[in-house]
């Protein structure tokens, strides 16, 4: 059972099935056909699976649940089966080699693409909605589907190896996904038009990969990438006091200066400066806020020469002036 604190939900990744039976071991319940509602208390789960060829399915999913929720997925060892996951309403922590990345709706990462080759955790805080909707194909219905996309996935998945994608969710779209969650309301030919909707968003969706891959605007992480950038992005925080050189940080990793700025952004959606900006000045809220350092203090301790500067920074990032966060 569960503890208080969080609800923990393991499957392995693959077919929505698999997650009707991870939420019907965790919470209960049953489920028909390809549809499973449960609703108890401020947990709500409705999720169905409409399935297109027996390799290809669109899950559309709306979830509410009481307490924190962790997934663990393990992986599906099929570099043959693609998953593409757009996140309509809401936002989780994705955790990969044990630290986070939040994933969020509207955000530069409200699509994410993977070949389901390494594990993923994520984590849901209580009382957050997410409504989402899913796509799962295997090469072989891709082919029968859309054999255009064939070359796309060939090049995205290239040499079966563990690969994952974020990119946003273009308005056109966003738009497609309330028409499906709106659909399946209907009382009507509901399956259908949820059907035809999705078929039509998942060709405007690959059609839009195969436009950001022509232009290198679409760029894979590889397990590697993951653990470098969070042993990256942990030294930044452990040395805040300190100035950093993208450059020092990309030698020191064995990598280009441009691929790290590159995928720093593509997974953190900020640049590294950015990055070290905000969380000095999240260490400097932290340390005012206490009351036992003076504005000089926390500025010179922080690596800022010239006190009028590190104001400027913190009333930039922050909003208000560093001495109005001091207590009285």
């Amino acid at each position: 059972m569960p503890d208080s604190d969080k609800i923990v939900i393991r499957l392995k990744e693959g077919k929505g099935q698999n997650y009707f039976e991870a939420y019907k071991q965790c919470f209960g319940g049953n489920y028909s056909a390809n549809t499973f509602k449960l609703e108890r208390g401020r947990t709500k789960i409705n999720a169905t699976i409409y399935p297109i060829l027996p390799d290809f399915e669109i899950i559309l999913s709306d979830m509410t649940y009481d307490r924190a929720i962790e997934m663990i997925r393990e992986p599906d060892d099929n570099p043959n089966f693609f998953h593409f996951n757009l996140l309509k309403e809401g936002r989780f922590e994705q955790i990969f080699i044990n630290q986070q990345a939040q994933m969020e709706a509207g955000s530069s990462k409200g699509v994410f693409i993977h070949n389901g080759l390494f594990p993923m955790h994520a984590q849901v805080s209580a009382n957050v909605t997410l409504k989402t909707v899913a796509f799962k194909v295997k090469e072989k219905a891709l082919r029968m589907l859309l054999p255009e996309a064939i070359e796309i996935v060939k090049t995205l998945f290239a040499n079966n190896e563990p690969m994952a994608y974020h990119t946003h969710l273009p308005h056109a779209m966003s738009l497609m996904l309330d028409d499906m969650f709106r659909f399946k309301k209907n009382d009507f030919g509901k399956t259908t038009l949820v059907v035809a909707k999705g078929l039509e968003l998942f060709t405007v969706l690959m059609k839009s990969i195969k436009e950001l891959v022509n232009k290198d605007e679409l760029h894979g992480l590889h397990i590697d990438d993951y653990e470098r950038l969070l042993k990256i992005k942990d030294q930044i925080l452990s040395s805040i006091e300190q100035k950093i050189v993208v450059e020092e940080l990309a030698r020191d990793y064995g990598i280009s200066e441009s691929k790290l700025k590159r995928d720093f952004r593509t997974l953190f959606d900020t640049s590294v400066y950015q990055f070290y900006t905000q969380a000095k000045m999240d260490e400097a809220y932290r340390r005012l806020q206490t009351g036992k350092y003076s504005v000089m203090e926390v500025g010179y301790d922080l690596g800022y020469q010239n006190l009028s500067k590190f104001s400027q920074m913190f009333k930039k990032i922050k909003g208000i002036n560093p001495k109005e966060v001091m207590p009285v």
